[in-house]
């Protein structure tokens, strides 16, 4: 699965858009065209609602005092 920049003229697949899309996410997996064509603005959306699910760890600060067995 990966992201690509649209090159043809396509309305956006999110319901209730009407916006010519900008982004496609391509999924060599289906049988059938498994491309999801986006706009800005429905794909900013989707990755501010992905982002509260997946946050990643933050790493271990260097100066962080450790215990006596390490």
């Amino acid at each position: 699965m990966k992201v690509e920049r649209v090159k043809i003229k396509i309305k956006c697949d999110a319901s209730g858009c009407n916006n010519a899309s900008e982004y496609m996410i391509v999924n060599k997996k289906f049988i059938f065209d498994g491309n999801i064509y986006l706009c800005s603005t429905c794909a900013n959306e989707l990755y501010s609602e992905l982002g509260k699910f997946m946050t990643p760890k933050s790493i271990e600060p260097i100066y962080k005092k450790r215990g006596k067995n390490e």
